[in-house]
């Protein structure tokens, strides 16, 4: 109606600058005007005696809009609109050929996205030369659609229309037309990324295909698992899987052909994601390599976004403990009883029996700790783990404290201290060398912090979610199992926590609760405070046949030392899926100084008895290595590095990956249109629904990009003027026939 009525639709107004065309002079019209209005004054003023002043203003008003309307006319008003000149502009049309582009019934989401770029430039468009693109994980130019299909294996918006932006600093870009279902392989599109997009002053309209929900299938999102186990470890893994419906489901695990575990899990209406935990455990050393599936039944939409695989490298060497512990005590022997059959750690102590007499125990050659605690960095740095129990401070002289400091933030070592009469606080830890390493600002040893009060431990939320202090698999039911624990024999105040600390267990005591567990990252490292000494208590007041303090233990010393680093590691990670390998190696001596003026080699090796030769070249940091490899295999890859000096090797470290020729377009593949409709909004440009693409062609015609002519359309003749003429002059008569005295 408004176009019937005014010419043109209210966005070409709104685009628009009014302006006036007529060679009529201005002073002119206001002339004419001022005329007219005197001729109008003049001629009522006759008729002042037979009739009112109110029917005289009425009568005269109209006249005046009528005068003033062919005044406006005489102007030739039209609107003058910026337009793309013919023939002289550039459009580019962008069709998503990956893989999920072929999902959707009855007619797939690449037809859908085709026939909608084909009716972008319809036969009112502006003559615009057109470009053609396929975007996969980056954009190719092709002379047309007629002979694409959806078979790229990756889809990214950033490789794609940063390449095609780029030809706008060579020709007049006036817009660029998108069509796809929003799915992103690369991770999307980041805040700059976008800010780099729309810095190019092209708009992008895009054009969304696809449904966002699809309630009869199931993704495995994600699976979570530590890299790194020791043999006979528990690991629990994180496995998300994306729903769009209730339904139960099932998880499963698989070692090679080996079904490890089976897991029910719920899947809620309404939650879009759904987490479960699943405990797995690895007993032989060497690499596994884990398969995770997703079990929802067979009406599924796409059954290859079901299942994903984690290699976990179980190490084969033992790790090695420093325990330096002040009096002979229950917790002393009962933490020895707990890991004295653990095969892969080997903890060290020595403990003070008299003010200049030590017991060494667990220590392998006769000269181990012979001198005392440890004065240099090569013997300190060569345990994974230090634990500090009921000693005080000044046992360490200022050196040795200091290598303490200097074990945790740069050889990545874990250092936990114990409770006691002569631990923390009392010990005088809170005023040492060490200080700013513990997660507590401990108090000073005027104050006595050490109670010897029973306290029940219980645990946080951040110690539910740690692996460490996991009794059983369901957090429920590992609650339980805490809840069942007898009280420890002590506990000590700790002084306030540091920004960065967290609690992993609390303490129910005569005084509140009070922080039992607590750890900070510091460096490379972590450093425990366990604020008690007696944990000897779930041994002794528990049957013989509960594990509990074992596993406690057990547990609590494998998370101290699997987080240290080797002196020699080779780390490799995936760039991106099916995309090349980044090589990693660090070689530092064994009092973890860097090992420089070396050459670095990583020898890869597959199963099928390939092998590539890598040669790394000098990191940004001292003695770290870089490289790459692009594998032509999918399955495990080994790699080995090997640092030589004049020739002659001098250091080696292993690690391996599993490469895997997943088809990232099954996974992540419902729509995204929120993700287009950012791109337009950023860029300038407009979503459109596949289905309803009006106003497109008007969008391309008036960009502001590219190439831009003025064009000029007239409004003085739009009906809308003559019936607005007609209804003040047929207005006018009505009165006069009305009033008869005029």
């Amino acid at each position: 109606m408004f176009e019937f009525l005014f010419k043109y639709s209210r966005p070409d107004y709104a685009r628009s600058e009014l302006v006036y065309l007529g060679d009529w002079p201005a002073w002119l019209l206001y002339a004419l005007l001022l005329a007219a209005l005197a001729l109008v004054v003049t001629g009522l003023y006759r008729h002042r005696s037979r009739a009112r002043w109110y029917q005289l203003a009425a009568i005269g008003g109209l006249q005046v809009l009528v005068a003033a309307l062919v005044v406006w006319a005489l102007g030739e008003p039209s609107l003058a609109t910026e337009r793309l000149r013919d023939g002289e502009n550039t459009v580019a049309l962008v069709l998503d050929t990956s893989e999920s582009m072929a999902l959707g019934e009855p007619e797939s989401r690449f037809r859908q996205a085709e026939a909608s770029l084909a009716a972008a430039l319809d036969n009112d468009a502006p003559s615009l030369v057109v470009r053609h693109y396929e975007m996969g994980g980056s954009a190719r130019a092709v002379e047309s659609f007629a002979g694409s299909s959806p078979a790229d294996t990756a889809s990214s918006f950033s490789a794609t229309l940063m390449a095609v932006l780029d030809q706008a600093r060579y020709t007049p870009l006036a817009a660029v037309v998108l069509a796809s279902d929003g799915a992103d392989t690369s991770g999307g599109l980041s805040a700059a990324e976008l800010s780099e997009l729309a810095a190019y002053g092209v708009p992008i309209h895009t054009i969304g295909v696809g449904e966002s929900s699809m309630p009869g299938d199931l993704e495995l999102e994600d699976v979570a698992l530590p890299a790194r186990a020791l043999p006979g470890s528990t690991l629990s893994a994180r496995v998300t899987v994306r729903h769009d419906a209730a339904s139960n489901a099932l998880v499963k695990v698989y070692d090679g052909d080996d079904l490890l575990e089976v897991v029910p899990v719920e899947l809620a209406e309404g939650a879009g994601s759904t987490t479960a935990w699943v405990e797995v455990s690895l007993a032989e050393p060497g690499p596994h390599e884990l398969r995770f599936s997703v079990d929802g039944g067979e009406a599924e939409a796409e059954h290859r976004n079901n299942a994903r695989s984690a290699l976990v490298n179980v190490a084969a060497e033992q790790y090695r403990i420093l325990y330096f512990e002040g009096e002979p005590r229950w917790e002393y022997k009962f933490m020895r009883r707990a890991v004295g059959d653990d095969e892969d750690l080997r903890i060290a102590t020595l403990l003070r029996v008299s003010p200049n007499k030590f017991y060494r125990q667990g220590i392998d050659a006769p000269e181990q700790l012979e001198g005392g605690f440890p004065t240099s960095r090569d013997e300190l740095f060569s345990y994974d783990a230090l634990i500090l129990g009921s000693v005080e401070a000044a046992m360490l002289t200022l050196g040795q404290q200091e290598l303490v400091r200097d074990f945790v933030s740069e050889r990545g070592g874990s250092l936990l201290l114990l409770a006691g009469p002569s631990g923390l606080g009392n010990g005088g830890w809170g005023q040492s060398a060490i200080a700013d390493v513990l997660p507590a600002a401990l108090p000073p040893t005027s104050v006595d912090t050490f109670h010897r009060k029973k306290a029940r431990a219980v645990l946080t939320p951040q110690g539910t979610a740690s692996r460490m202090l996991r009794f059983a698999a369901g957090d429920e039911e590992n609650l339980d199992a805490w809840q069942e624990l007898p009280e420890v024999a002590d506990y000590q105040l700790t002084g306030n926590l540091k920004p960065a600390a967290v609690t992993l267990l609390a303490a129910d005591t005569d005084v509140g609760r009070v922080p039992l567990l607590v750890m900070q990252t510091f460096g490379k490292g972590h450093a425990y405070i366990l604020a008690t000494g007696g944990t000897w208590r779930w041994q002794m007041s528990m049957p013989l046949e509960d594990t509990k303090h074992e596993m406690f233990w057990r547990q609590v010393l494998r998370a101290l030392v699997a987080s240290a680093p080797e002196n020699v590691s080779l780390e490799a990670a995936r760039v991106g899926p099916g995309a090349a390998i980044a090589l990693r190696a660090e070689f530092r001596d064994d009092g973890f100084n860097p090992l420089d003026a070396v050459s670095v080699t990583v020898i890869a090796s597959h199963a099928s008895g390939e092998a590539v030769t890598v040669a790394m070249r000098p990191g940004e940091e001292p003695g770290v290595y870089t490289g790459e490899l692009l594998p032509t295999d999918p399955g495990t890859w080994y790699f080995e590095a090997i640092a030589a000096k004049d020739g002659v090797p001098v250091a080696a470290g292993r690690s391996s990956l599993l490469h895997e020729a997943v088809q990232a377009e099954y996974f992540g593949f419902r729509a995204n249109p929120e993700l287009l409709r950012r791109v337009s909004e950023t860029t300038g440009g407009r979503y459109f629904d596949a289905g309803n693409l009006d106003g497109l062609t008007d969008l391309l015609r008036y960009s502001s990009a590219g190439i831009t002519e003025t064009e000029y359309r007239s409004v003085w003749d739009a009906p809308a003027v003559f019936f607005l003429l007609i209804l003040l002059k047929g207005g006018e008569w009505l009165l006069r026939r009305r009033w008869k005295s005029i």
